[in-house]
């Protein structure tokens, strides 16, 4: 973003990777933003600053990751302030970094490899008094906020029109906390503190919402009950409002009967390992929307909280979970979030997990660099305590999972308490699940149906490059039919009897149909069962690159009856694959990774229906 009108100029040449973005600051006050690519180009601000002193000038990389393997990186090669040049190595630069806080300061640099703000400390000769009139300043009545307007602004929560209460880093809790900056003759303003916004809605019925400016916030946890139903904390357009955790902070917001709470547009940064960014209990409506996490311990759990909304945020290496949908916590929708290297403390189980809640909707989230599960659902105790059922599971994608163990998978469902689940795995693209150890003996799979998951139906996904494709453990009547899976290591569909876990009530695997699937063999094998032949009914599929001199399909303890694992004729003689076909599916792009099918694919015209490959993945 490029400013065009002030009576000072910032030229910041720069480049980066993946859209690596900065903001412009002076003094700490935003005044422009750039995004830049592999080619580096001059980003050009104009802006009002008092003249005839000094100023710190201030770029701030905001959004560093690792994405598709690849590290998102920013280089400043110059910055030029009124016509006079100042690089990054300078002797009056400093790279502040993590949050502009003063701390972990170290001298200049091009490469900014992390989150911090290269800091030009440039004296009065870079602001060179003209003689232009300086504006006048309207009578306090009429007093502008202190508020820094980017020309071109982009933000996370709309600018506030209702009334509502404001925090802000030069506020004060003696205030009366209704401006959004401090007035002329500092006599009033924003509140200093969250807790005393909390204070101030519960004794004003007609206010509700808080607004939280741009800036850091190191608060020792905050509690909302029954007294805080409806509030919302909310960021002030794109400023960026951080609630730092702390040793004392097992919980930056805590809410225990607070309904119909809402939490957006703000980052939470610095939490312990083992505590919990937001953490509801009976809190029923809670929203968390639009909101930056990295580090600490879990992002968000809810539990006996039905009908929250966990949508459109963005997790970073999050201890443990990045979300929590625990026991109670029905009908909520999990949405349209992007997780990176979730449980990068304690592994933890997933980067997003669903237990003991029904009717829940995980759709449209991409999670990346999991040690262990992406994506989990299910019961994991045998007593149905924390019964889990109907959850959809529809239009996410799944990179790199299972990255720190050898069992799991990048969707993975547990059925413990042993019934019809009436789950739904549909339109997901799963690729990249792997194991510490992938050459040994590892239970790998890109969707995996475990310890007797039952009653689920899986359509319409893209499963590739992955250990295993698609696994059914133990469980009956499911439905697998319609999927792509392809270029998978090892089998691309595995079939299990044995369970090896206490309290089996007896249920023999059967009533599985795995039917219509596009199943591609450039890598690893096509079917493996292990078990009886009765575990699925396979039937009616479509093979492409099965190599007639290797096994293909095996299943044990039976033998077919050529005496090997067999190929697709010798399959179909021991009575597997009825109605089976080889033919070319014709997919896009199979050397990109690219396992879509064209739209003249042959597989249409055999029944095959359209998946939304441009639904999949993130909404934005």
């Amino acid at each position: 973003m490029a400013t065009t009108s002030g009576n000072s100029t910032i030229t910041v040449s720069a480049k980066g990777t993946l859209d690596a973005h900065f903001n412009l600051l002076v003094d700490g006050k935003k005044i422009g933003e750039g995004t830049t690519d592999a080619t580096a180009k001059d980003f050009v601000f104009k802006t009002d600053i008092v003249e005839g002193q000094g100023h710190k000038v201030q770029v701030q990389y905001d959004n560093d990751g690792i994405f598709h393997g690849t590290d998102r990186n920013l280089i400043v090669n110059e910055i030029t302030i009124n016509g006079k040049s100042v690089l990054p190595t300078d002797d009056h630069v400093t790279y502040d970094k993590g949050a502009l806080d003063g701390r972990d300061v170290a001298d200049g640099q091009a490469g900014m490899w992390w989150n911090g703000t290269l800091v030009v400390d440039a004296d009065k000769s870079y602001f060179p008094t003209s003689s232009v009139t300086p504006p006048t300043i309207p009578p306090v009545s009429e007093a502008p906020s202190n508020d820094p307007t980017p020309s071109t602004p982009t933000p996370t929560v709309p600018k506030p029109t209702d009334p509502g209460f404001y925090v802000a880093t030069n506020g004060n809790d003696s205030w009366s906390g209704k401006l959004a900056a401090p007035n002329a003759d500092g006599t009033d303003g924003p509140f200093a503190s969250l807790q005393k916004a909390q204070a101030a809605m519960r004794a004003d019925p007609n206010i509700d919402t808080t607004y939280i400016r741009g800036g850091d916030y190191h608060q020792n946890g905050m509690w909302l009950d029954g007294q805080d139903s409806g509030v919302t904390f909310t960021g002030y357009g794109s400023e960026k409002a951080v609630i730092h955790g702390g040793s004392n902070a097992s919980v930056s917001f805590g809410l225990g009967g607070a309904k119909n709470v809402t939490i957006e547009g703000l980052t939470f940064a610095d939490g312990v390992v083992g505590g919990h960014y937001v953490f509801a209990d009976n809190a029923s409506g809670l929203t968390f929307a639009n909101n930056a996490v990295k580090g600490g311990g879990y992002g968000i759990t809810v539990q006996n909280s039905a009908d929250s909304k966990v949508i459109g945020n963005q997790f970073d290496s999050t201890g443990a979970e990045a979300i929590f949908v625990k026991a109670g916590s029905n009908a909520t929708v999990v949405s349209d979030n992007h997780i990176t290297h979730p449980n990068a403390a304690d592994r933890g189980d997933a980067g997003i997990w669903i237990n003991g809640s029904s009717d829940v909707q995980v759709t449209h989230n991409l999670v990346e660099d999991s040690p262990e599960k992406a994506i989990a659902v299910g019961s994991v105790q045998t007593d149905g305590s924390d019964a889990t059922h109907r959850v959809t599971i529809a239009n996410n994608k799944v990179v790199d999972a299972n990255l720190e163990s050898n069992d799991g998978g990048g969707i993975y469902l547990i059925n413990r308490q042993q019934d019809l689940t009436d789950h739904t795995v549909v339109n997901n693209e799963v690729t990249g699940t792997t194991a510490t150890n992938p050459s040994g003996d590892v239970a790998s799979w890109g969707i995996y149906l475990d310890d007797w998951t039952s009653g689920a139906t899986v359509k319409g996904n893209i499963v590739h490059g992955n250990i295993g494709g698609v696994f059914l453990h133990g469980g009956w009547d499911n439905k697998v039919t319609e999927n792509v899976i392809a270029d998978n290591s090892g089998a691309q569909i595995g079939l299990q009897q044995p369970v090896a876990w206490s309290g089996w009530q007896g249920h023999q695997m059967s009533g599985n149909d795995i039917s219509g699937n596009v199943v591609d063999v450039r890598d690893g094998t096509a079917v493996h069962i292990y078990g009886p032949a009765n575990v699925g009914n396979i039937h009616n599929n479509f093979y492409s690159n099965l190599d007639a001199s290797k096994d293909m399909f095996d299943v044990w303890p039976q033998v077919m009856s050529g005496g090997g694992k067999g190929d697709l004729a010798e399959w179909k003689a021991a009575g597997y694959d009825s109605g089976s076909v080889q033919l070319d599916p014709s997919f896009v792009n199979p050397g990109a990774h690219d396992f879509s099918l064209a739209s003249d694919s042959a597989v249409y015209g055999l029944g095959f229906d359209h998946i939304p490959t441009h639904d999949i993945g993130l909404l934005g």
